[in-house]
């Protein structure tokens, strides 16, 4: 909220009132418990990548074309031969019955109505099977590097069930989260009947684990991925690999030599690291390095249409929304997700024209 400060007395009574995604953030804070709101909107230490996320975006100004012919336009998009109606897509977001009792599959209807691609994450309280079921067609799937025996049989599982896309979360690890913490001081309920004893159970009850040995203490630890296991994991699938988190071109570089499929610029929304730079900032620098050789897509404090054309116009074939449509299922449920688009879509449609200057 500290980017569009609302009168939380008038707070909006009806998704169609909100004028932008920013209307939807208060509503999903009074309706959520501190720690659930919390684990939503931290960031990591002192928040100034969070803070980069959106200041980054002002070091970039549009030149917008007039007189451009917009009668007819199309924004649908093709990813590795999949057509979606526009380039939002639905970035990966675990728990997301922490901010609605329909969690993922409410989501995951929400995308079908818009014809978005989905990335659901491995930590999700929907299973792959139900996500694409809801969604009534493949879904990306999204893993963090665990020992390697659980890494490989949530890829397999998502294989099986029909996900087309692999995303590897290459930025995870130990985080600081000191917004989250103190705001789940001020939470007076009993977590542990639903989130378990700890970090461990907290994992190994989502249900995309479900059959998977995770009975070591140390199995669903984040691990230190390496070019090395990268391989090993491409080896044993058939589906495509995308990375997430790649932030520098010596990355990408290696990403696009190591058979990696695509690539997601993103610093996690500011969650992992502190001290980074705003992703919109570093796009160019990846988009220069790949060469074309893969798509990239970006994420990380995407909030405006003109956020969404400026990623565009820098190169990105797509941008994942993550905050925004937790916030309207937050405040509404899935009859409000949808909406979230609104801010992105709708903008006049002669900034479309790909030109972008710094």
């Amino acid at each position: 909220m500290v980017w569009a400060p609302r009168d939380l007395d008038k707070l909006i009574s009806d998704p169609k009132e909100a004028l932008d995604v920013f209307d939807f953030e208060p509503v999903a804070k009074r309706n959520l418990p501190p720690a659930h709101f919390g684990y939503m909107i931290t960031g990591t230490d002192d928040e100034v990548t969070l803070r980069a996320n959106r200041e980054g975006f002002l070091n970039f100004q549009l030149r917008p074309r007039r007189l451009v012919d917009v009668e007819r336009i199309d924004m649908t998009v093709e990813i590795f031969g999949a057509k979606y109606d526009n380039p939002i897509v639905i970035a990966p977001t675990g728990s997301n019955r922490t901010f609605h009792p329909d969690g993922e599959v409410a989501v995951s209807k929400a995308a079908s109505a818009g014809n978005h691609l989905q990335i659901i994450s491995s930590g999700a309280n929907t299973s792959i099977e139900d996500a694409i079921a809801a969604r009534g067609a493949p879904v990306w799937f999204q893993v963090y590097p665990r020992k390697w025996e659980v890494t490989e049989a949530l890829a397999k599982r998502a294989e099986r069930a029909g996900s087309p896309v692999l995303v590897v979360t290459v930025d995870g690890g130990a985080t600081n989260w000191e917004t989250f913490i103190r705001l789940r001081r001020t939470d007076t309920r009993q977590c542990d009947s639903c989130h378990g004893s700890g970090p461990h159970d907290f994992v190994a009850r989502r249900p995309n684990y479900d059959g998977i040995d995770a009975s070591e203490p140390g199995s669903l630890n984040i691990t230190n991925p390496t070019w090395g296991s990268l391989k090993r994991l491409r080896d044993a699938l058939k589906m495509k690999i995308v990375l997430k988190g790649v932030l520098t071109r010596e990355d990408a570089e290696l990403a696009a030599d190591n058979c990696i499929d695509g690539i997601i610029v993103s610093n996690h929304g500011g969650r992992v690291v502190d001290s980074g730079r705003a992703a919109i900032e570093v796009l160019p620098e990846v988009i220069g390095a790949v060469g074309g050789r893969m798509p990239v897509l970006v994420d990380s404090g995407f909030r405006r249409g003109t956020d969404l054309i400026k990623g565009l116009a820098l190169g990105a074939q797509a941008v994942c929304i993550g905050r925004p449509y937790l916030w309207g299922l937050a405040a509404f449920g899935q009859r409000v997700l949808s909406a979230c688009s609104i801010s992105f879509a709708s903008r006049p449609a002669q900034l479309c024209s790909r030109s972008a200057r710094r």
